[in-house]
C-alpha cells in the first residue's frame, strides 16, 4: 500500500510510504494524528523504535535527525524522561520521544509542557489521551502495534541497491574484556553497556558520554572522531559533572 507523506527530506520533495505488513503498519499504530507524517518523521520514528528495543529497564530516548540526543534509564519512567530531556534540552526541542513503559498522568503533563512532534509509548489510556489532546498537532504512536521485523537494510544508489544484514547484536558484559591493569567498577561497566547500546544508534563518527545511565554528551555524524568528542564534551550537563563518566565510541 502507498501512502502520501507531508513532504520529503526537504519541503519541495514529494514522498511516499510503502508498507510491507498490513497487520503491523506504522499508520495503524497512530492513536492521535495531530498532523500528517513527513519523510523525516518516519525516519525518526524508526530510529527511536530501534534504539528503545535495546532496553528492558524503564528507558526514555529522544531522537532528533535520526540520532539520539538524550537517553536515560531509571527505575521510574518519569525520571528517565527528565534525565533524557535534561541531557540536551536544546536539541530535544521538536524531537521524537519514545518510552518502553506506559506513561502516567504526571508524566504526560510534564511532556506537554515542552514541544515535541511525536510521542511513542507501548500504549495510551483514555486519561492520558485527554491530556495529550491539548496539543492538537502532536502525533501519538503505540509501539505495541509495531512489529520489529526488519532483517535487512536497503539503500538505493544510482544504478541499484545496497543490502546488508541488520545490526542485531545486543551489547552486554560478555562482549567486554579488560585490557588494562585497573579493573572497571560495577557501576562503570553498567554505564559502558548503556553507552554502547546508545552508540549503536548514533551516526558515525559517534562518541557517547554517560554517567548514571544517562547520556551527558553525544557527538554524532562527524567526519572526525576528534570533532565528535569535542561536540560531546561541549554539552551543558558536563559542566556540572566533570568526573566519573564513561565514553563509548564506534571506533575500531
Amino acid at each position: 500500500n502507498k501512502k502520501d507523506l507531508r513532504y520529503g527530506e526537504n519541503p519541495h520533495q514529494k514522498s511516499y510510504f510503502y508498507n510491507n505488513s498490513s497487520n503491523h503498519n506504522l499508520f495503524n499504530a497512530i492513536v492521535q494524528e495531530g498532523k500528517q507524517l513527513s519523510y523525516n518523521n518516519i525516519l525518526d520514528i524508526d530510529s527511536a523504535y530501534e534504539c528503545i528495543n535495546e532496553f528492558s529497564e524503564p528507558t526514555c530516548v529522544i531522537i532528533k535527525h535520526n540520532n539520539p540526543c538524550g537517553a536515560a534509564s531509571h527505575k521510574k519512567i518519569k525520571n528517565a524522561f527528565l534525565n533524557a530531556y535534561n541531557a540536551d534540552p536544546i536539541s530535544a526541542f521538536g524531537g521524537v520521544v519514545i518510552f518502553n513503559k506506559s506513561i502516567d498522568e504526571k508524566l504526560a503533563n510534564l511532556i506537554i509542557s515542552n514541544f515535541f512532534e511525536v510521542i511513542i509509548a507501548p500504549n495510551f489510556n483514555k486519561k492520558i489521551l485527554e491530556i495529550f489532546n491539548k496539543k492538537k498537532r502532536l502525533i501519538l504512536i503505540e509501539s505495541n502495534k509495531i512489529k520489529r521485523d526488519k532483517k535487512t537494510e536497503i539503500k538505493s544508489i544510482n544504478g541499484g541497491y545496497l543490502i546488508q544484514e541488520k545490526n542485531s547484536i545486543f551489547f552486554s558484559k560478555k562482549d567486554m574484556r579488560c585490557v588494562s591493569k585497573k579493573i572497571a567498577l560495577k557501576k562503570q561497566v553498567k554505564d559502558l553497556i548503556f553507552g554502547f547500546k546508545i552508540c549503536k544508534h548514533v551516526k558515525s563518527n559517534a562518541v557517547v558520554l554517560v554517567k548514571n545511565e544517562q547520556t551527558i554528551g553525544i557527538g554524532a555524524g562527524q567526519m572526525s572522531r576528534i570533532d565528535a568528542t569535542k561536540i560531546a564534551l561541549s554539552k551543558n550537563l558536563l559542566k556540572r559533572k566533570k568526573q566519573g563518566f564513561i565514553a563509548a565510541s564506534d571506533a575500531f
